[in-house]
């Protein structure tokens, strides 16, 4: 299977039940909406950031259709500015590839730096896919096993509206 070795394993331990898919493309072409439709899962984004000193670290993820703006998030997180995290802090912090970050990336944070915020419509949703941490491959997860991977990861998470002011 395509990804991250840990993401499997943790999986496994966690006795986690889900869903893989495999695309010769990264699962980010518009025109393949029935694919959606059909596993009847919500497609997820994931944005990982920092703040403007670089010392703090976010993972972001909400409902891939739903316009996240940074000047909101900069406003609900009261930490100044952020921006999007270089390949260098992803590498150091949660060893991932641009494009294919996901809550699996929190089994590469030894350390609970990265903090999470949720954007609180994912609570409505049944089943959330994610990348394992590599392009072309998807993992669709039930919600609640979702808060038990992020229980489980010990980072500090939280669910927010993240997309009004």
């Amino acid at each position: 299977m395509i990804g991250q070795a840990i993401v499997y394993e943790k999986l496994k331990e966690l006795k986690i039940d889900f869903n893989y898919y495999e695309s010769p493309r990264d699962f980010s072409d518009e025109d393949d909406g029935g694919f959606w439709k059909r596993i009847e899962a919500t497609r997820c984004k994931n944005l990982f950031m920092r703040n403007h000193k670089g010392n703090r670290h976010f993972l972001i993820i909400s409902d891939y259709y739903r316009d996240v703006d940074i000047r909101i998030l900069e406003q609900k997180f009261k930490k100044g500015k952020i921006s999007f995290a270089s390949q260098q802090r992803i590498d150091k912090w949660i060893k991932g590839v641009p494009g294919a970050i996901s809550v699996f990336n929190l089994f590469n944070d030894a350390d609970n730096h990265v903090e999470v915020f949720i954007d609180e419509t994912l609570k409505n949703k049944k089943t959330l896919t994610f990348l394992p941490n590599e392009l072309n491959a998807l993992i669709a997860i039930s919600f609640d096993d979702f808060v038990e991977i992020l229980n489980e990861s010990g980072n500090y998470y939280e669910f927010l509206d993240l997309c009004e002011a």
